[in-house]
């Protein structure tokens, strides 16, 4: 059983890539379980076989606790760990080649504070691997991109798995814009390049000082363009997650 541990900002496509990472499983003659961490969803396009939602409610943390909408959804992401032994038995239970785990919207909640790798360490037991989403709206910008970079590397070092990255929702990019992001993560002095085109003053010296950073840490070596919409990118996605997971072996579809 192999984990999947879709991560990105809010609005950054992770139920959706969810979705269509499953439908692409099943097509493929594989088995997966979809499983939502999110408490404060409210729709999903996709049919949870294991959904948070069935233990904690956000409405009901809201009443009992007198909270506000943020500060219940804190109090439900926390509650997250009370459920881990009845989330692991539903898993167990369906006992899918694959386990694609889809977390909360708001990620600053779940990957920055304590609860966000305790729940993940703790359900994904198995061979594990990060999917973090990029959204392809920070492409635009190379001061933005450098940023979100960094972003990508925190979450990276937080959970302290094996991760891919994802330029998402990159049917909103142009062919042209595209190469040139790929390039920024290929060539990091093109990155530099850009930046000191785009910004002047303290905000160029902190932009090429992250873009720098990102270059050094070498956690970014890679970014796989994908369109959950148009079905694009998700077999090089494949590709990668069987390269962590199996040592570029793909044992169920050989």
């Amino acid at each position: 059983m192999f984990y999947l541990v879709i991560l990105g900002t809010a609005g950054s496509g992770k139920s959706t890539l969810t979705s269509t990472l499953y439908e692409w499983l099943l097509d493929h003659e594989l088995t997966a379980t979809t499983v939502n961490l999110d408490p404060g969803v409210e729709e999903l396009p996709y049919v949870p076989d294991v959904d948070i939602r069935e233990f904690v409610d956000v409405h009901d943390v809201m009443s009992k606790f007198k909270l506000g909408p943020n500060g219940a959804l804190i109090v439900s992401i926390d509650l997250l760990a009370s459920y881990i032994n009845e989330i692991n038995m539903l898993i167990n239970d369906i006992g899918s080649d694959y386990v694609i785990i889809d977390t909360p919207g708001q990620m600053e909640i779940f990957a920055f504070r304590d609860i966000g790798p305790y729940v993940i360490s703790n359900i994904a037991r198995g061979k594990t691997c990060i999917i973090y989403l990029t959204d392809s709206f920070f492409a635009r910008s190379p001061s933005q991109f450098a940023s979100v970079m960094l972003l990508t590397a925190s979450t990276q070092f937080r959970f302290n798995k094996p991760q891919i990255n994802v330029l998402s929702k990159s049917d909103l990019l142009s062919r042209n814009d595209i190469e040139r992001t790929l390039m920024w993560i290929d060539d990091p002095e093109t990155l530099s390049n850009a930046i000191e085109e785009e910004v002047r003053g303290i905000n160029r010296e902190l932009s090429l000082a992250l873009a720098n950073l990102i270059s050094h840490l070498a956690t970014v070596s890679q970014l796989i363009p994908i369109s959950s919409i148009k079905n694009e990118g998700i077999d090089e996605l494949y590709a990668g997650m069987q390269r962590i997971l199996c040592a570029g072996e793909d044992y169920f579809t050989e």
